[in-house]
């Protein structure tokens, strides 16, 4: 029993150095405890602000409405770039190369006052509008142009005009 008599000797002399010791790491974990409420609220302050704005929308909301923007977004993207093919398709029947000569068509009038306008398409399809102004008026003639030629004659001034037209990059 002796054992026991000195294990229980031993026991009750340091109790008192375990209980305090219990004590202090009580205090500790309960400041820790306080400490982490403290930050917790802190934090659930800082989402609260981050969730809802000023006007009581949500986050959630915001998003939502981020998701229909992005939809409506790629609904324009598409119709722009069906309305761009289609413009781009029509473009190739559009006159974009002309070619411009004005010349004097009567010795002795003043000024260059005739012209050779030749318009064209992408494939050299168009047509060449020829202006001579003379002292008894102003005449007007059209040729058509298939393929970069004509069927009619053409002058020096609208085989120039033409050339210019052809030469003309887009």
């Amino acid at each position: 029993m002796d054992t026991w008599e000195s294990i229980k000797n031993g026991l009750t002399t340091i109790a008192p150095y375990v209980a305090l010791g219990a004590a202090v790491i009580a205090v500790a974990l309960l400041i820790l405890v306080i400490v982490l409420l403290v930050k917790n609220r802190r934090m659930s302050r800082r989402l609260d602000l981050f969730v809802e704005n000023a006007n009581g929308a949500t986050l959630e909301d915001r998003l939502e409405r981020v998701m229909d923007d992005n939809q409506k977004v790629k609904i324009q993207l598409r119709n722009n770039m069906n309305a761009i093919v289609k413009l781009n398709d029509e473009m190739l029947t559009a006159y974009r190369k002309i070619g411009i000569v004005k010349f004097n068509a009567f010795p002795g009038m003043a000024g260059k006052m005739s012209s050779s306008i030749c318009l064209l398409n992408n494939e050299n399809n168009g047509l060449i509008v020829n202006t001579i102004h003379g002292q008894e008026g102003c005449h007007t003639y059209v040729k058509e142009i298939m393929n970069g030629k004509s069927i009619t004659a053409l002058t020096e001034e609208d085989e120039e005009a033409l050339k210019k037209a052809m030469d003309m990059q887009i």
